[in-house]
């Protein structure tokens, strides 16, 4: 939601009205989550995505309409079983999108929207609609609710909050972590590598990523927050240990250790008894990535990235703070 926002604030300063389109509800199948939005003008498609198909393609007609007729509109969208299959579903499902029409006059509009790309990495800010389409949308900071943008109150409301990219911090630099961190990237994540050997930290294997020449225990030093994910890939077991602890000092969302599943006991039970042991509860994984047999650094890749995936998209319980 953070590149719609941007794209939207792009458009609205070179005087081009939009409709963001936003899943607001979804049964059944269906491709996207809530909160999956695109951007649509008058020419059609600009950016981000609802699902694509036929239901997409569907959604970008009427935005088109809307942002002629200069309004919102909210629309259920049902994709059929032969739909689902002609992009990859197994069966259909229904969505409710949310068309909000943004205006280049509205002055409000566009403060909200520049107020989201300057605040939203360091206060809770999120975008909220109204769903009986007569009071425009607002933004709620760290819990209070702003004035709509075309004034007067709603109860029907949709909030999506607005969150920073979490940012990947790979610890060690090695066979196993020059096979992720591609991965990582082309998944559009920042990755960081960190090393306290300079020979495994070469520009030439790492060309996407910031690169920090430390030692382990100062991991703690590093600007890590509760949205972010360390996977700890170091050379041995005392240099995992030192980073681990130092890692759960900033108490990120995953931390995911490589390792023997004896190696991983131990390391548990190195917890136990600590200040870290309630902080590791839901947010150490180790073995690190998802049981499918890898052996080969590139095949461990693909696994450790599966599970962060899979952490991103909740698929595991909540962590911890």
């Amino acid at each position: 939601m953070k590149e719609i926002i941007y794209r939207a604030y792009e458009l609205y300063t070179e005087n081009n009205p939009l409709v963001i389109a936003t899943i607001i509800s979804k049964s059944g199948s269906t491709p996207r989550g809530e909160g999956s939005s695109m951007i649509i003008t008058e020419n059609g498609y600009d950016f981000g995505t609802v699902g694509g198909g036929a239901q997409e393609f569907q959604a970008i007609e009427l935005g088109k309409n809307l942002v002629r007729e200069k309004k919102s509109d909210d629309h259920k969208y049902i994709l059929t079983n032969n739909e689902a299959e002609d992009i990859g579903m197994v069966c259909g499902g229904t969505n409710r999108i949310h068309f909000e029409y943004i205006d280049p006059c509205d002055e409000l509009a566009g403060e909200y929207l520049k107020f989201i790309i300057d605040n939203y990495s360091t206060a809770d800010v999120s975008i909220v609609y109204d769903l009986d389409l007569s009071c425009g949308f607002t933004i709620e900071v760290d819990g209070e609710l702003k004035p709509f943008t075309k004034g007067g109150s709603s109860e029907n409301l949709f909030k999506f909050k607005i969150e920073a990219e979490p940012k990947m911090f790979i610890l060690g630099g090695g066979h196993v972590s020059q096979a992720t961190v591609p991965i990582l990237n082309y998944l559009g994540y920042e990755t960081i590598v960190v090393e306290n050997r300079e020979e495994f930290l070469k520009e030439e294997d790492f060309p996407n990523s910031k690169r920090y020449l430390i030692e382990y225990e100062d991991v703690k030093k590093l600007d890590i927050t509760r949205d972010d994910y360390v996977i700890i890939l170091t050379r041995g077991h005392i240099s995992d240990k030192i980073a681990l602890k130092s890692a759960l000092d900033k108490k990120p969302k995953y931390i995911g250790v490589i390792g023997s599943r004896k190696k991983s006991i131990l390391m548990f039970k190195d917890l136990e008894g600590t200040e870290y042991e309630e902080i590791a509860k839901g947010r150490v994984f180790s073995p690190v990535g998802i049981e499918i047999g890898a052996e080969t650094p590139k095949e461990i890749a693909i696994s450790i990235t599966a599970q962060i995936v899979a952490v991103a998209r909740g698929m595991y319980e909540d962590n911890k703070d």
